[in-house]
């Protein structure tokens, strides 16, 4: 069945998911919606949409259309930046601080879909972890689709869904399902919780007073509004204790929508990955010098503390060498900027930009590191030179987009949203980029194309 949705029955559509779920259905997922609902229609036995809609006024119909459009592709492993820093770094230290504190550990998967990434957790707690006896352990795991959740604990799961993962891991942590994919074995399993849940409408799954050491809310908000975005990071900021991590998507930020995270960088150069971390407004003094706030990097003289002589240092042995190139002063800004050193990183793409004028990714570099410390309004000037000098370089065009966007400059961003999409769209189709973690450069364009639709039809509108 193929249907065609007017205009007035579209928005009756996404004004109630936005108001059930908060999610935001712009323009161009407008195909989508109607292939959701045609679903819909076929399954209820409906014949045609007013009919369907009058449907909606019952809750269980409301959740199934939820379970239509809410389904996505996913994979175990996915992210392998974040992967890496979840193995190397996040859960080993997590696990030393639930060893001085009780063996107690609650990890949220918020939005899992069918449990890709809440078992992704599990094993690799079980590869850290092989025993947990004496220890309180939990990966709670919730998404607002049902049919979702019951993909998810029955734990099986196709060749595609498995392909990062190693032989290794396979042959430790699957065991050959009835339908020839993989199953996810008994041990994994137990450590993981799955629950229904609404991000938007409900308070978080876990008591007052509990306190949670991660919460996985991943390429979740980017379909919500600011507004809708901001109340959901204050309840996250509220359950997590103080020091737990928040991941969110490659796309995703906390800039200009909450202030209760600090941006930290975990791994080095291109396997980096930035996460957040929950910081108690009565520490945030104590822990600046050790999570950067990249609100107040630039703000007042810096602490005289041993990391600050030491860079002084450097700078004292830097003046004391040649010269160097643009080439060596471009690879010491991706090197700053992969640390989070966004100051040293400004200063370097500066200087690149001095010793080359005509090189664009100076310009880009130093725009990057700009808007990373919260200077849209000078991150303007070289983003503008950047995809001037080089009108192909599509990151500089996503990021100027965003820049634009938050300075109130709608009908400019949704020009460098189509531009940027247009470039990055001509890249392989394998193309994956590094400065998003590696996110697929096809996707990324795919976001970029939904985003000028937006704002080209004034669809900016937040959810609350």
């Amino acid at each position: 069945m193929k249907i065609n949705l007017t205009d007035e029955q579209f928005d009756v559509v996404r004004h109630l998911l936005a108001k059930v779920a908060g999610l935001v259905f712009d323009e161009s997922r407008k195909d989508s919606m109607a292939y959701s609902v045609a679903e819909r229609m076929r399954e209820s036995g409906t014949r045609d949409v007013p009919s369907y809609l009058l449907l909606l006024d019952d809750p269980e119909e409301r959740q199934r259309l939820l379970d239509e459009v809410t389904i996505q592709e996913t994979h175990l492993f996915r992210n392998p930046p974040q992967i890496r820093a979840l193995r190397m770094h996040v859960l080993p230290e997590l696990l030393r601080h639930a060893e001085a504190n009780g063996r107690r550990l609650r990890i949220w998967s918020a939005g899992c879909s069918t449990g890709e990434e809440a078992y992704s957790v599990a094993m690799i707690l079980r590869e850290l972890l092989p025993s947990t006896a004496g220890w309180d352990v939990k990966v709670v795991a919730t998404d607002i689709s049902r049919r979702a959740l019951d993909a998810a604990r029955t734990g099986r799961y196709g060749a595609r869904a498995v392909q990062l993962a190693t032989p290794e891991q396979l042959e430790r942590f699957f065991q050959p399902a009835p339908d020839g994919g993989h199953e996810v074995r008994a041990e994994v399993r137990e450590l993981v919780e799955f629950r229904h849940h609404n991000l938007v409408t409900e308070a978080v799954p876990f008591a007052p007073r509990e306190r949670i050491d991660l919460v996985l809310c991943r390429n979740v908000t980017i379909y919500f509004g600011r507004d809708t975005t901001r109340a959901l990071m204050a309840r996250l900021h509220q359950c997590l204790r103080d020091g737990g991590y928040l991941f969110l998507g490659h796309s995703e930020t906390l800039w200009q929508v909450s202030e209760d995270f600090r941006l930290v960088s975990l791994g080095a150069g291109q396997s980096a990955a930035f996460v957040y971390r929950r910081v108690d407004p009565l520490h945030v003094e104590e822990r600046r010098a050790v999570l950067p706030d990249r609100r107040t990097l630039d703000e007042g003289p810096p602490p005289p503390d041993p990391e600050r002589r030491a860079e002084v240092r450097r700078a004292e042995v830097r003046r004391e060498q040649p010269p160097l190139s643009a080439d060596q002063l471009l690879d010491r800004t991706r090197v700053a900027l992969a640390a989070g050193r966004y100051v040293e990183a400004a200063q370097l793409a500066t200087d690149a930009s001095l010793a080359a004028p005509l090189r664009a990714e100076a310009f880009y570099l130093r725009g990057r590191a700009l808007v990373d410390t919260g200077r849209d309004d000078d991150a303007l000037v070289d983003l503008r030179k950047a995809v001037y000098l080089d009108p192909q370089l599509g990151f500089a065009h996503f990021l100027l987009a965003g820049v634009l966007d938050r300075l109130g400059h709608a009908a400019a961003a949704a020009r460098e949203y189509a531009a940027a999409a247009d470039t990055l769209g001509a890249q392989p189709g394998d193309a994956t980029a590094v400065e998003l973690g590696g996110r697929s450069v096809r996707e990324l364009a795919q976001l970029c194309r939904q985003l000028e639709r937006r704002l080209a039809h004034g669809a900016v509108g937040e959810v609350g």
